[in-house]
Order: C-alpha cells, then structure tokens, then sequence
C-alpha cells in the first residue's frame, strides 16, 4: 500500500476510534531540497459528516489537537523515525477546514516580515515558540531566497529559528 494510502487509512481509524465519522483525501507533495530524504503527503478530512461542535474539538485552541494528530501521524508511521537510518521519513500535514491553510499563510507572513527585518537592520532575526513543523515550513518558504538563511537552534522545548543574512 502506498504511503500516502496508509496515511488515510491510519488518520481515519484513529478518527473512528475517537468517535468521529469522516473521511479523509491526500495528495502528495514535492519534497524540498530542504527535506531531500523525506516524502511529504497531506491528508484532509473532509468535514462534510462533521458538525461544528467536532470540527472545533479536532482542531483545538490554536490548533493543539490537529498538531498532536499531525505529530502523531508522522511519528507512527515512520517506524525509524528517530534512528540513524537512511530510509526516507514520511512527513504527514494534517488539515480541517481550511486551519492548515490558513496557518501556513500566516508563516509565510511571518517568514516574509523576517526577511524584512534581516535585509534593513543587517542583524539575526530570532522566531521563538514554533512547532518542529513550523521551524521546518519556514526553512522550506526560504530555501530559495539566496541573500538568507535559516538555522534551528537549541534544545526542545526551546529551540528557535535563526532567520540571518548569507555570510559573504
């Protein structure tokens, strides 16, 4: 079975388990040069058997549960995962209505204002309190901006994002 077919079949199983009938589309992404060992793959569901009552329990406050979802995917279905191995790893987005969307326009945002930052004051700009998911989305929105580069750096839970201009 395909990758991207066991991430529907485990996200709704795991749906079902929790009580919620729905069902879920994927598609495939094009890995990054960020990512060059790793698959990427979206997983939807669909909220048309939902009610709006469970669409706000499966998102969360700010988004908490759909992350956990979204952490819990990868990390079950890549059993090396935290090995040294070099098999790919399978990174699985999550999304519900539209909120993983809507979340990573507000990266790109957030990417673009410290792009801003980095080029007029010449000096490191630091994005604290992001999600490994985050941290890497903003490395893959600005992998392509040449005068730029980003770095992550520290120790869970506080590790942060270093956005800084190319060293000459």
């Amino acid at each position: 079975m395909e990758d991207n077919l066991v991430g529907v079949s485990w996200l709704q199983e795991l749906l079902s388990l929790m009580g919620y009938r729905a069902t879920v589309d994927s598609k495939f992404i094009e890995s990054s040069a960020v990512e060059k060992s790793s698959q990427n793959y979206w997983l939807e569901i669909n909220p048309s058997q939902l009610q709006q009552q469970q669409i706000d329990r499966l998102l969360g406050h700010d988004g908490s549960v759909i992350d956990a979802l979204q952490y819990l995917a990868t990390l079950s279905l890549n059993k090396n995962f935290y090995s040294d191995s070099q098999d790919l790893i399978n990174f699985y987005t999550i999304d519900l209505n539209g909120y993983r969307s809507e979340k990573l326009a507000r990266l790109q945002d957030m990417a673009d204002n410290a792009v801003k930052n980095v080029r007029e004051t010449k000096a490191e700009f630091v994005i604290k309190h992001l999600s490994s998911s985050d941290r890497r989305h903003i490395h893959q929105i600005l992998e392509d901006v040449a005068d730029v580069e980003t770095v992550s750096q520290g120790k869970e839970p506080n590790r942060h994002l270093i956005v800084k201009l190319v060293q000459p």
